[in-house]
């Protein structure tokens, strides 16, 4: 009896030390699911006709075709870096869990970066060096964090 009742706490306590870790797991129910209230369709609105509007009447000289190295500047996007800001993390994920939050307080895009065996580093996107600042100091006052270099 005596061993049942310590089977029963130890399981009890890890259950509780995982929750504690990883956080209460959420449950989707599938969309088919006699619990979830079916949202009604949108009825489609009418189409309206839309006169087409006559051509403008240019009057000044055309513009010269642009060079290709206009056009590549004009088409290149800018050259994303990555900046990992938190200490790593020992599991994916924690490092995912860790992510979602974020992404939930900020709206920016985060990305979970496997260093090594059970090394997991979290980073955002910047274009340049203060764009990286501003994000830090957003992400440090939404979510309470002391970043460096903020």
């Amino acid at each position: 009896m005596i061993k049942f009742l310590g089977f029963l706490t130890g399981s009890a306590v890890s259950i509780g030390a995982i929750l504690l870790l990883l956080g209460i797991p959420e449950i989707r129910l599938k969309p088919d699911s006699p619990d979830i209230a079916q949202v009604p369709e949108p009825t489609p609105e009418p189409i309206q006709s839309i006169t087409p509007e006559p051509p403008a009447v240019a009057t000044s000289r055309p513009t010269p075709p642009a060079t290709p190295v206009e056009i590549e500047q004009a088409v290149a996007p800018p050259t994303l870096q990555w900046h990992s800001f938190w200490s790593p993390f020992g599991s994916q994920i924690a490092a995912n869990g860790f992510v979602s939050r974020l992404e939930t307080l900020t709206g920016f895009d985060y990305r979970v970066v496997r260093v090594g065996t059970g090394v997991y580093d979290v980073a955002f996107a910047y274009t340049d060096e203060s764009e990286r600042l501003d994000k830090l100091s957003m992400i440090a006052s939404a979510a309470g964090l002391d970043l460096p270099g903020t």
